[in-house]
């Protein structure tokens, strides 16, 4: 019978501690190698053909000396005090008017007009329906200014597919700006005299004097500005470099974008892996039985491949029997051992094989974990606790008829009339016998508790195959005759969800939990896997 308090304390999946273990890390990646190499293999691509289709496009600069007054001398009770702070605001002030649409709309005059240009090679913007205000934003969108720190230096960049229209732009925009600077307050005043106009206009026609006569001031201050156009000068703003044509395109550059997109491509792919696997919330590696589950995790058992040059084949149930040098048997060889020294007084006799849900391995479990008890230390019994879909006679090709459910039925239970041999020595089996139509009373009963003593007179070991946790409330039920349960998970198939809810209902009965077996785990990457081939190829040399 069952201890009282289980093996396990109480868990809750928000108290897991996650820890990071790199060759998990690098396991999963090597995984999704592909995955990630296709992620590299489009952004390198893309990259690729966007650099052979993108328009070259090129860089002009011209470098200007924003020159200001000497910093102003403040004396306050008797001490000088020298004020920067009216220097800074200056030259922030005149970054500010080169970035402005103002000293675009001189430039954009200057140049006669503006034509944007498209991106890809072929694909020219459709310009004509584009008013002067929607160009002038344009142009404005591939002009920089640039201060360099700690001096009075502005760089002002223009871009274009024409490298000699950048250098026109670049040229033109700094001419413009010394214009701006100069004739600031002919400018306004102008701006002041077309307002005027305007409202004018509302009382007058164009031809009455007032109205000629602005018009006449507005020629006036044009010429003025048309004036100091031509000589380009003032003496706060000096060109330090005028604007050259780029012999070679800033972009794109073949290299650097394969380059970033060989990085960004391998970033994505890590990324989307991680994220995969963090969607898929199915049981994988040993780590998460004990991260989320909380218990440990007894064996982490490897798909069954056979050697290549082997001539008979069999169940993977009968490895253990029949293949005594494969990994797989050796797994349930370091099981039993487990089991044995967890339980060091030799009490716990009875076991109990269950997974959360079906196609998870518990038989094939069930059946391999019996013959490595039955090699070790005497005989053994497996007895098919599922009443409902049962698979032991299927493994050991015996009929299902004349098994548990008569046993159980029968008034002098004498367990030796439905014992079947399974051909492996020191280890027997019971069928399941007829469908029954009340398992759970079947195996509630104090029948199969009086069944278990009678049957430990004569075994060494019983080990019970029982349905899934969560199809039924049978395993859960059986769970409460055995003294300790192994539940079964299959990697990437079980969900940890379900695993959780198994564990509890195991645990809600008071019964003792050993651990779980993790089935259809890859080692192929683990270095324990290698340490055992490496093991296995001298041990034939020898």
């Amino acid at each position: 019978m069952p201890d009282q308090a289980p093996i396990l304390q109480p868990f809750h999946q928000e108290d897991a501690i996650i820890e990071i273990d790199l060759h998990e890390v690098v396991s999963k990646l090597k995984k999704h190698y592909r995955l990630v190499l296709n992620f590299v293999y489009v952004c390198v691509g893309v990259a690729f053909l966007y650099s052979l289709i993108a328009r070259p496009v090129y860089r002009s600069t011209a470098r200007i000396l924003v020159e200001n007054k000497a910093p102003r001398i403040t004396k306050v009770d008797d001490q000088v005090f020298t004020d920067y702070e009216d220097r800074a605001n200056y030259y922030n002030s005149q970054i500010e008017v080169l970035k402005s649409r103002s000293v675009g709309q001189l430039a954009y005059d200057a140049l006669g007009g503006y034509q944007p240009w498209g991106s890809l090679r072929g694909r020219g913007r459709d310009s004509g329906k584009l008013t002067e205000d929607e160009r002038i934003g344009l142009l404005l969108k591939h002009i920089k200014v640039s201060p360099v720190r700690m001096t009075q230096i502005v760089e002002v960049s223009a871009e274009d597919v024409d490298p000699v229209l950048a250098a026109e732009i670049v040229n033109n925009w700094v001419n413009a700006y010394i214009v701006f600077s100069s004739m600031d307050q002919l400018i306004q005043r102008k701006s002041e005299l077309e307002t005027e106009i305007d409202q004018n206009l509302k009382y007058v026609k164009e031809k009455h004097p007032i109205i000629q006569g602005l018009r006449s001031e507005i020629e006036a201050i044009d010429a003025k500005i048309k004036g100091e156009r031509q000589k380009s000068f003032n003496a706060s703003v000096k060109v330090l470099d005028s604007g050259q044509v780029a012999k070679s395109p800033v972009r794109p550059k073949l290299l650097f974008n394969l380059i970033m997109a060989l990085f960004l491509g391998g970033f994505s792919g890590v990324a989307f892996v991680f994220l995969l696997e963090n969607i898929d919330q199915s049981i994988k590696n040993p780590s998460d039985i004990e991260n989320f589950l909380h218990m440990p995790c007894l064996a982490a058992v490897p798909p069954y491949q056979p050697e290549k040059d082997a001539k008979d084949s069999f169940p993977c149930a009968l490895v253990s029997a029949q293949d005594s040098r494969s990994i797989l048997t050796e797994r349930f060889r370091s099981l039993r051992t487990g089991i044995i020294y967890s339980n060091p007084d030799l009490s716990k006799k009875v076991l109990l094989v269950t997974s959360a849900g079906p196609s998870e391995g518990k038989t094939t479990s069930a059946v391999n974990l019996a013959t490595a008890f039955a090699k070790f230390e005497g005989r053994v019994i497996l007895v098919e606790g599922d009443l409902r879909k049962p698979a032991l006679h299927t493994v050991f090709n015996k009929p299902c008829e004349n098994g548990l459910t008569e046993l159980l039925a029968s008034e002098h239970m004498d367990f030796r009339k439905y014992v079947k041999d399974t051909g492996i020595a020191n280890l027997d089996f019971i069928s399941c016998g007829a469908i029954a139509l009340n398992p759970a009373e079947l195996l509630g009963s104090k029948k199969l508790g009086l069944l278990i003593e009678e049957l430990l007179k004569h075994y060494d070991r019983i080990i019970f195959d029982a349905p899934p946790v969560l199809a039924a409330t049978d395993a859960v039920v059986l769970s409460t005759k055995v003294d300790a349960v192994i539940l079964v998970c299959k990697s990437g198939l079980t969900h940890r969800q379900a695993a959780i809810r198994s564990a509890k209902l195991i645990h809600s009965v008071h019964a003792r939990v050993l651990g779980s077996v993790l089935n259809m785990v890859k080692l192929e990457d683990s270095k324990e896997y290698a340490y055992y081939n490496y093991y296995l190829q001298n041990a034939q040399k020898v």
